[in-house]
């Protein structure tokens, strides 16, 4: 079903937090037009590039149409303006200064759409002592507290392998303009949303944030020995909500008496001697296969998964059945498999949703559906202001 359809949204942001969020909205069946330079969004350099795209870009902008403009350029302007009398969203991701420079921010674009729906993406935020200051996927993982939490062996801080923050704020953003323009139905009110990463970083780890100041500092871990272990051949995670799932653990691993060790005997007090309970759980485990375990821990209602690699994940039979993730045909890449939004129905390999655009495919219409004319087209291109496809003039 597609929720938005009727809904436009003018997305001038890059990288993957705005782009992101603004795919949302084009699989929900919204017209979404990505203005992106004339040499495409920087995501388009990210990874092995093949053509206009690199998987990173493909994930944050299928289903959108690319409208290649050098905002830079006084005459942008006016196609911005055309554009943004019509929408019903604008995204852009500009450090603070550089949309009022552009002619893109809010106060100039609300004078040409009243109740437009503007939603501003950057690291730390409007305002503040670090808002001119630039933040990546990693600055905001360090800044947040997520590294400090994710530690290796040694007690190293090290970053999730993935851009968390990134697609955190896409969420966030999504959510935040789902209800503004939810409330522009009811009231005809546009509104200003600043999605910091910053913030959404935060938010993501409000629990673990409040725990820290309740403590004075990190908090016992909550359900030791969860966590990861080696197998006889490969790795199984493991984890508990109760205590008597501590108990079935315990006898599945051939070792009740460890349930009724009082150093043991309930979460805080595992949580005191969590290194010495995994130092004798360790080897058992790695006793017996990844398989073995995952069938005794499972008929023993005990919460357990194998660690996938993402090939295992997408060979699991439980993600075919349920059809967790669908192939898109993305020229130059061929077939791709894509994880389903949740929520949104997966669409066929070829539709239009399904892929991402060729840097400035569709200036052309585009421009055309904004009341430029051939002759205004051809001079804009000249000028080097867009790229369009001139034999396709007519």
């Amino acid at each position: 079903m597609s929720h938005y359809a009727g809904i436009r949204i003018i997305d001038a942001s890059q990288g993957i937090a705005g782009p992101y969020c603004a795919m949302m909205f084009a699989q929900h069946g919204a017209d979404v037009i990505k203005i992106e330079p004339p040499d495409g969004d920087w995501t388009r350099g990210l990874g092995e590039r093949r053509g206009d795209h690199t998987i990173t870009e493909i994930c944050a902008n299928r289903g959108k149409r690319s409208l290649a403009l050098d905002l830079r350029d006084a005459r942008a302007g006016d196609i911005v303006r055309r554009l943004v009398e019509g929408a019903d969203v604008f995204l852009e991701s500009s450090r603070p200064g550089v949309a009022k420079r552009l002619g893109i921010d809010h106060p100039t674009l609300v004078g040409y759409r009243p109740n437009l729906v503007y939603a501003s993406f950057s690291g730390y935020g409007q305002q503040g002592p670090y808002a001119s200051l630039p933040m990546t996927d990693t600055v905001a993982q360090a800044f947040s507290g997520i590294m400090a939490l994710n530690r290796d062996s040694s007690g190293t801080p090290q970053k999730v392998g993935h851009y968390v923050v990134d697609l955190m704020g896409s969420l966030y953003g999504f959510q935040a303009l789902a209800a503004a323009l939810f409330a522009r139905e009811r009231r005809g009110t546009g509104a200003f949303l600043d999605i910091s990463l910053m913030q959404a970083a935060a938010a993501l780890q409000a629990a673990k944030i409040a725990e820290f100041a309740f403590h004075g500092g990190a908090a016992a871990a909550l359900n030791v020995p969860a966590g990861s272990y080696r197998t006889a051949d490969g790795w199984i995670a493991v984890t508990l909500m109760r205590e008597e799932q501590y108990v079935r653990l315990c006898g599945v691993l051939g070792r009740a008496d460890l349930a009724v060790d009082a150093r043991y005997r309930d979460f805080p007090a595992r949580a005191v001697h969590a290194d010495d309970l995994r130092a004798t759980l360790v080897p058992i485990l790695a006793g017996r296969s990844t398989e073995d375990w995952l069938q005794r821990l499972r008929d023993a209602d005990v919460m357990a998964t194998a660690v996938l690699d993402y090939g295992q994940w997408l060979a699991d039979p439980h993600v075919q059945a349920v059809g967790a993730a669908f192939p898109v045909v993305q020229p130059g890449f061929g077939e791709l498999p894509v994880p389903a939004i949740p929520g949104v129905a997966p669409v066929g390999a070829a539709d239009p949703r399904a892929i991402a655009p060729d840097i400035g495919a569709d200036s052309l219409n585009i421009l055309r559906e904004a009341g430029c004319t051939p002759d205004e087209i051809r001079a804009l291109h000249d000028a080097g202001v867009i790229v369009a496809a001139l034999p396709a003039f007519g």
